[in-house]
């Protein structure tokens, strides 16, 4: 039985983590299009929204880092 409760908990983490990802994606997606800014960015979200738009070579702004 305690085996079963640690299995279903591992994959309760796991779907948190994808969701989380997801959340990334989207605001990563919404400040490229104009329609949020980084201080609009839960603050549990805005390092992992950072460093995707840095990979995407974009500022906070979603704009182009000179």
């Amino acid at each position: 039985m305690l085996k079963k409760i640690k299995s279903l908990i591992e994959i309760l983490a796991r779907k948190g983590e994808v969701f989380k990802m997801a959340m990334v994606t989207i605001y990563v997606t919404l400040i490229v299009a104009g329609r949020r800014t980084f201080n609009q960015v839960p603050k549990a979200l805005k390092e992992l929204v950072k460093a995707d738009l840095e990979a995407m070579g974009l500022n906070e702004d979603g704009q182009p880092i000179l």
